[in-house]
């Protein structure tokens, strides 16, 4: 399912007029943040439709390993159902892409101390390479999308996004 910007009914912008803060008319910048609005409400559409896509299991295998290799590298070591739960996948999903993983290298399962607990996950030092070579090549994607916007334009986006974070997440 492709969900994107351009696909939602959202007022036209105009890439041919440079209009700064200072001097747009009040109908500019009001046309300028109902374009946003929606270009944010695409870009959440996106989500919405990645996070339900993760919920059927329907990511590729390579973006599945790359959530749970990126998980355990930053929660350190959790049982199978606690990773589950926080890369948002089917436990019986998750177990049997651990086992996958287990037979590669990449993870080991450990008992935590002397006492009775759940084993747990923990990376191996080929799991923390493999993790590397999968941020690389998504970088590398990433990177590829935004090639040809200018430096100031990332900065700018990354500040509006910042803001609208809060609005999405207000402080507690």
């Amino acid at each position: 399912m492709d969900v994107s910007g351009d696909l939602l009914d959202r007022p036209p912008c105009r890439p041919d007029v440079e209009v700064s803060g200072a001097e747009a008319t009040p109908a500019e910048r009001e046309a300028s943040v109902e374009t946003l609005r929606y270009a944010i409400n695409g870009f959440l559409a996106a989500v919405r439709a990645d996070r339900a896509a993760r919920t059927a299991g329907a990511d590729s295998p390579q973006v599945q390993r790359h959530r749970v290799l990126m998980t355990l590298a930053d929660e350190l070591d959790l049982d199978a159902a606690t990773l589950a739960t926080v890369v948002g996948m089917p436990l019986s999903q998750v177990s049997g892409l651990l086992t996958v993983m287990g037979r590669e290298g990449l993870v080991e399962g450990v008992r935590p101390g002397r006492g009775r607990g759940a084993t747990v996950t923990r990376l191996t030092p080929a799991g923390l390479r493999a993790l590397d070579e999968l941020d690389t090549g998504f970088r590398r994607h990433w990177e590829a999308v935004v090639e040809d916007l200018p430096a100031e334009d990332l900065r700018t986006a990354a500040r509006v996004i910042s803001r609208l974070t809060g609005v999405i997440v207000p402080s507690r």
